[in-house]
C-alpha cells in the first residue's frame, strides 16, 4: 500500500532475469570454479587458520560465516540472508569432518542451479 499510495500502482512482480539478464556461455567456467575458490578461501584456509591462532572453533565458524555471507550483499538482504544458512552448514560439515572437497562439489551444483535458472 506505502508503494501504491507513493508512485500510483502496485509493485509489480520482476523476475531474476529481468535484473540479472540471460547469463551468457562463457559465465559457466566463472560459475564452476567460484565454488572451489570460495569454499577453500573462506571455509577451508580461513577457518583452519582462525582455529589454530585462536584454539577456537567457535571463533572460526563464525568469521567463515560472516566473511562468506557478507560479500553476497549484491543478493539484498534477504537473499543474503539465505545463502548465510547454507553457509552455516557447510561451515557446520567442514567444522566436523574437515574436507573441503565435498564442499566444493555441493558449492558448485548451488551454483550450477542458479546459473540454468538465469540461462
Amino acid at each position: 500500500m506505502v508503494h501504491r499510495l507513493s508512485f500510483g500502482s502496485f509493485p509489480r512482480h520482476v523476475d531474476a532475469s529481468q535484473i540479472f539478464g540471460h547469463m551468457p556461455l562463457m559465465a559457466l567456467p566463472f560459475t564452476l570454479l567460484n565454488g572451489f575458490f570460495e569454499e577453500l578461501v573462506t571455509r577451508a584456509y580461513l577457518m583452519t587458520e582462525i582455529r589454530e591462532l585462536t584454539g577456537s572453533g567457535l571463533l572460526a565458524a563464525l568469521a567463515s560465516i560472516v566473511l562468506q555471507t557478507s560479500y553476497h550483499i549484491y543478493y539484498g538482504w534477504v537473499g543474503m540472508l539465505s545463502v548465510g544458512f547454507l553457509f552455516v552448514a557447510f561451515t557446520i560439515f567442514f567444522a566436523v569432518w574437515r574436507r573441503a572437497l565435498p564442499l566444493v562439489v555441493a558449492h558448485g551444483i548451488v551454483d550450477l542451479f542458479a546459473y540454468f535458472r538465469l540461462h
